[in-house]
């Protein structure tokens, strides 16, 4: 009998034993210290959590979820309410969901140290189609759900008030709406359906254009060469080269919009302007005592040359205006041809207009003297020539543009070729005004350079090839922001421009009022004609602009 009171006792001690609070060495989570109890809960999900910076909450689960597999990813959500004690309308105090990570081992017997991290590595490698992004603590999103965020346990250290994990584990985006998550490559996210669609360029053009060449328009010399190209002492004025070089300041802007969720199809508008940019000339007779413009005499054969200005016959000023405007509007169509993880190269096909609008303007101011020999004694005499010229390109265009992207910067090359048809409109005028010191006026058709035989309107049509070329370097400021410094430049073949538009050779029998003793016989054919000398332009130079993605 003692001895199964003995056996009994044992049995007692044994039981008790195993119940003792000693099991809490075996449980995954283990406290270091004890919770602080001066203070309201800041959350109670049954297991600690990191605390939040905003105001103390209660937290409720919402959506329990079944216990996983050994090893497999536990899908949990909580949803914030605002506790009793925080005043309504509180802006730091908002329905929040909670992703959280919890032990996913059924027995509950694996410790801190003995946690593999292999298997957080393994859920990496072992996906490659799947895109892992890290989550926040906090994240918005509908009220009760977690909208399938999968979480790695133990993804951060403890805090330092707890020896609970916390929540730094990583998103799984659902590889049948996300093929690929950058944000930062140059259109956001480009392969994400939820991107933006809509993007805008604006940039600022400093470039220059090919000036155009002149005959010399103006010169100067004494009293016995009188400004005649070739004479002794003669020296030129103006002409003679090229001007209108720039700089030019203009500007570029693009809208376009990708036509699928996979950005493998877009439509652009594209337009851009430089100038105008004017260049200019003018002396005066206190400047330069002789003044003359030159030109060839088609009747003898030899250079001859107009006065503005000679001492003991009249005093006056010249001056040239020559203004420049460049402006174009394309549209393309983008279609993607091969991608990688950091470029992406797409052809394009579309139509391309451009116009290239100068003038070239010559006026002189005469003040003749008593002095002077009829008609022009005591006369206010205005001349002026006037040369315009337009071109205006429309064609179809072929391209080839290619991103490469590292992190936040990318470089964007685009080349394309357009072949069509260039309209060329060539536009002279001439004109002589006299004011006698009576009042009486004279208005005269024909300048110098422009008279009956060039004066007109005239067009033709030329064949072109207008190439160019781009390569910007950019940097992603923001998801939606990317900022871009480039080079560009453009080329258009059979121009026509006012400079090569001037005859120079001049029949002076045509010349109102110009003095002739004795006067020549006329010259067969037009002199000057109408010159439709066709060239090329290019136009290069820096860009400077910002893409918004909408």
């Amino acid at each position: 009998m003692r001895k199964n009171r003995f056996c009994v006792g044992i049995v007692v001690l044994a039981v008790l034993g195993s119940t003792s609070p000693s099991r809490a060495e075996d449980s995954p989570w283990k406290n270091v210290r004890e919770v602080p109890n001066t203070e309201p809960p800041l959350a109670v999900l049954g297991s600690p959590i990191l605390p939040d910076a905003d105001p103390p909450a209660q937290i409720e689960r919402r959506t329990p979820a079944p216990i996983p597999e050994d090893g497999a990813i536990q899908t949990v959500s909580y949803q914030t309410v605002v506790p009793a004690h925080v005043p309504a309308g509180n802006p730091t105090t908002k329905s929040e969901i909670i992703a959280v990570s919890m032990p996913t081992s059924k027995s509950g017997t694996a410790s801190g140290d003995e946690y593999d991290d292999s298997s957080e590595t393994l859920f990496a490698v072992d996906r490659p189609l799947r895109r892992l992004r890290p989550v926040s603590a906090y994240s918005d999103g509908p009220t009760g759900s977690s909208a399938g965020a999968a979480v790695i346990p133990n993804a951060l250290p403890p805090s330092p008030e707890w020896d609970a994990p916390t929540n730094g584990g990583f998103e799984l985006a659902n590889p049948s709406t996300l093929i690929q998550d950058d944000s930062d490559s140059p259109f956001g996210t480009p392969y994400s359906p939820q991107g933006r669609r809509l993007y805008a360029d604006a940039e600022y053009l400093l470039w220059w254009i090919q000036g155009q060449a002149t005959p010399v328009l103006a010169s100067t010399g004494n009293l016995t060469g009188f400004g005649v190209l070739g004479a002794p002492g003669t020296q030129t004025l103006f002409g003679g080269n090229t001007l209108g070089s720039g700089p030019y300041s203009g500007g570029r802007f693009t809208l376009g919009y990708w036509l699928n969720d996979e950005r493998s199809k877009a439509f652009e508008v594209t337009g851009f302007f430089l100038g105008p940019l004017s260049s200019s000339f003018s002396t005066n007779s206190s400047m330069h005592p002789v003044i003359a413009r030159p030109f060839l005499d088609a009747n003898n054969g030899q250079e001859f040359a107009q006065l503005t200005s000679v001492p003991g016959e009249g005093t006056g000023t010249l001056s040239v205006n020559a203004p420049t405007s460049l402006w174009g509007l394309e549209g393309n169509l983008l279609c993607l041809w091969c991608c990688g993880c950091n470029y992406r190269i797409m052809p394009l096909i579309g139509f391309r207009n451009i116009n290239l609008d100068e003038s070239l303007t010559i006026t002189e101011n005469i003040q003749s003297l008593p002095t002077a020999p009829p008609p022009f004694t005591n006369q206010t005499i205005t001349v002026n020539d006037t040369f315009n010229t337009q071109n205006h390109f429309y064609g179809g265009q072929a391209g080839l543009a290619a991103w490469w992207y590292w992190g936040r910067w990318s470089i964007q090359t685009r080349g394309k070729v357009a072949l069509g048809d260039t309209v060329q409109l060539l536009d002279i005028s001439g004109s002589q005004r006299f004011v006698s010191p009576t009042g009486a006026v004279q208005n005269f058709t024909g300048g110098l350079l422009a008279l009956n035989s060039n004066i007109g309107h005239y067009s033709h049509n030329a064949f072109s090839v207008v190439p160019e070329l781009g390569i910007n370097l950019g940097y992603q400021i923001l998801p939606s922001l990317r900022a871009f410094v480039g080079y560009n430049f453009l080329y258009w073949s059979n121009v026509i421009r006012p400079g090569t538009s001037i005859d120079r050779t001049l029949d002076v029998t045509r010349i109102p009022n110009f003095p002739l003793n004795p006067e020549p016989a006329p010259v067969p054919g037009l002199h000057p004609a109408p010159v439709f000398h066709e060239v090329g332009l290019w136009a290069q130079g820096l860009t400077f602009g910002i893409q918004y993605n909408y």
